[in-house]
């Protein structure tokens, strides 16, 4: 069966040509559950799947057990794709798709499944990468040697999600993204508002991905909504929050609690499904850091774990949590800062890890080239550390110590940022800053200061206080009237 007249309809009301669409393998066919417009998806000249849409109501599916691929993938087989003469363009649905192809622009793609709801959060190799991207993975070789993507996905949340997505995959030196009239959201509303030559405008006016320099601010697409996890400390929700891309910086006195509340909210974060790396150059792996994350998540006291329940939680470690130490068999090998950030990468790409802690700065070994001074050195490192946070879209911590100790029994004020060995770039370059301050060694309780938080980041500056249960191995929140006046 050709397409049934009732489909001609609809396609000519979203201003596609029938004829064309007809061209390009759509047709009309029927089950018991009515008609539906088949689009067939081709690789290399065979149909390996196909995607049914009803006309009537917006009801899709496709062959069942069938490989995701691009739709339209043929196109890249072009000797102008090829060598690298033709752009190619990516739209979000077969409709934009051929909108863009009625317009002029025969090499274009659609992703077969839409955008995501969410950013991926694990590796992107391909053998880990998400399931929903696998459509790239079997089209590596050809994509390989186009020169230029225009992304043309939808101008919603979710489009501008998987615009990312595919940029971050494809590469953005091969990317240019595209600009829509203000009353349109994709290419097919262009072309059913403003017709094909307005398609081919937004098409030919694409603009580059901003690597580095100076732009316009129209250079630059517009960002997805920033994405931040509650840390799960108790009464302060919106205290603080992981956001990746961002560097916070963690301070505190020795024995202010600094590893028993980083534990707690490591435990928080991997029962929520989110793996992290830490860097544990103090705390010896075995058993000190392994029982002290095992209480954190049973919620018991660390010397008192329940051994039944043991074998879950250390599956769970297992599979979510990277520790990044000095080599077992070199142990007089002191870690560079380098050396860190290539781990850090392996940990992003191959074990999903969204929040990389390094604990404590002051172990690292700090090679400063000759003549840098070291506020010099820290100024390049936290660079480098946020242009990494950024780059692999991953939320870095950092804990260092005060320059100065505290005595106890002198009731000293709690340290800043400002006061961490080194430099005042820590108060300077951080986007978020915490300060973790017990007053009084024989109290288990403290204060929380949030002392910074860049604008336009989720949260806010704040002092309050918690209490360390050592039975349960977690804070609780403490009312200004529990609070001990140390």
């Amino acid at each position: 069966m050709t397409i049934h007249e009732k489909h001609i309809e609809w396609l000519s009301g979203r201003a596609i040509d029938p004829v064309l669409a007809e061209k390009l393998g759509l047709s009309t066919t029927s089950d018991g559950g009515g008609y539906w417009l088949s689009i067939p998806y081709l690789e290399h000249g065979h149909v390996i799947n196909h995607k049914f849409r009803q006309a009537r109501e917006k009801r899709h599916r496709m062959d069942s057990g069938a490989p995701l691929t691009f739709w339209n993938h043929d196109c890249l087989l072009s000797e102008p794709v090829q060598s690298g003469q033709a752009a190619v363009v990516i739209t979000e649905g077969e409709w934009d798709a051929i909108a863009a192809i009625q317009s002029g622009f025969p090499h274009t793609l659609s992703v077969p499944n839409g955008a995501p709801k969410d950013p991926t959060q694990g590796p992107i190799d391909e053998q880990n990468d998400a399931e929903r991207f696998r459509y790239l993975w079997r089209a590596k070789e050809l994509l390989d040697h186009v020169s230029t993507f225009l992304i043309a996905v939808d101008n919603d949340d979710v489009g501008r999600i998987l615009a990312l997505e595919l940029v971050r995959r494809l590469g953005a030196e091969r990317c240019r993204f595209v600009t829509y009239p203000d009353d349109c959201k994709d290419l097919n509303d262009v072309l059913k508002l403003h017709g094909e030559g307005a398609v081919a405008r937004v098409l030919n006016e694409a603009r580059p991905y901003p690597v580095k320099g100076l732009y316009r601010l129209s250079d630059f697409p517009e960002p997805p909504e920033v994405q931040s996890i509650a840390l799960g400390i108790p009464g302060k929700p919106d205290c603080i929050e992981l956001v990746p891309g961002t560097l916070t910086v963690w301070t505190g006195f020795a024995g202010a609690g600094k590893t028993s509340l980083m534990m707690f909210i490591i435990s928080n974060l991997l029962q929520r499904g989110i793996n992290v790396a830490l860097g544990s150059f103090e705390t010896q792996v075995k058993p000190i850091l392994q029982n002290k994350l095992r209480a954190a998540i049973l919620r018991e006291y660390e010397k008192n774990l329940t051994a039944s329940r043991l074998p879950a939680v250390d599956l769970m470690l297992d599979r979510q949590f990277v520790i990044m130490c000095q080599d077992m068999a070199d142990e007089e090998h002191e870690l560079t800062l380098e050396e860190i950030l290539d781990m850090c990468r392996v940990a992003v790409l191959r074990d999903g890890v969204r929040l990389i802690i390094l604990d404590p700065w002051n172990e690292l070994e700090h090679r400063r080239r000759q003549d840098e001074s070291e506020t010099d050195y820290i100024s390049r490192a936290i660079r480098a550390i946020k242009s990494f946070a950024r780059l692999y879209n991953v939320a870095f911590w950092i804990v260092a110590h005060p320059k100065k100790p505290m005595m106890w029994g002198q009731k000293p004020s709690a340290p800043g940022l400002y006061d961490i060995s080194g430099s005042a770039h820590w108060a300077n370059k951080a986007d978020y800053g915490a300060v973790i301050h017990r007053p009084n060694k024989e109290s288990n309780q403290v204060e929380l200061i949030i002392c910074k938080v860049r604008m336009g980041l989720p949260g806010r500056e704040q002092t309050f206080k918690l209490e360390w249960n050592w039975s349960t191995s977690s804070y609780s929140a403490v009312t200004s009237e529990e609070y001990e006046d140390a």
